[in-house]
C-alpha cells in the first residue's frame, strides 16, 4: 500500500493561502483603524484648543481669520471621522472576510484528518489480515520458530 495522499491538497493549500491573506488584511485594516482613530483624537484636541484660546486681538479681522481658522480645522475634524468611519467599516469586513477563510480552512483540515484516519484503519487492517494469513500459514504447516531442534528453538 502506498503513502497517505490527501486528493484535496491543493485545495488545503489555496484555502491556508487565502487565510494568511485574509489575516493580514485583517491586521492592515487594524492598523489603518487605529492610525485613523489617532488621527481623529489629534484634530478633535487641536480644534478644541483652537475654540478655548484667549482672543489676543478684538478686532474684526482677528476674529473672521479665527473663525476662519475654525472652521478648517472643523471641516478637517470631520473628514478625519469620516475616514476613522470608513476605516473601522473596513476592518469590520477584513474581519468577517478572515472568519470565513478560517472557517473554509477548518473545515478542509477536518476532512483531511478524516481521511487520514480511514488511510491508518485501512492500512493497519491490511497490516493484521498479513499477521494472520501469516500466521495461519505457519500453522497449517506445524512449523513454529519455538519449535525443539529448529534453527532458532529451543533444543531438548
Amino acid at each position: 500500500m502506498r503513502g497517505y495522499r490527501f486528493r484535496l491538497q491543493p485545495v488545503l493549500r489555496v484555502r491556508q493561502l487565502q487565510e494568511e491573506q485574509s489575516r493580514i488584511e485583517l491586521a492592515m485594516a487594524r492598523r489603518a483603524e487605529d492610525e485613523a482613530h489617532a488621527a481623529t483624537a489629534t484634530r478633535r484636541s487641536r480644534f478644541s484648543s483652537a475654540r478655548n484660546a484667549p482672543v489676543e486681538d478684538a478686532s474684526v479681522l482677528a476674529h473672521s481669520r479665527r473663525r476662519d481658522r475654525q472652521n478648517r480645522m472643523l471641516d478637517a475634524l470631520v473628514a478625519s471621522q469620516t475616514a476613522e468611519a470608513h476605516a473601522s467599516d473596513l476592518r469590520r469586513r477584513s474581519q468577517e472576510d478572515w472568519e470565513a477563510a478560517v472557517v473554509a480552512l477548518r473545515t478542509m483540515e477536518r476532512l483531511d484528518e478524516r481521511a487520514r484516519a480511514e488511510f491508518r484503519a485501512e492500512a493497519e487492517r491490511l497490516e493484521q489480515i498479513e499477521l494472520d494469513e501469516l500466521a495461519t500459514s505457519r500453522a497449517g504447516t506445524g512449523r513454529t520458530d519455538d519449535a525443539p531442534g529448529r534453527p532458532g528453538g529451543t533444543p531438548t
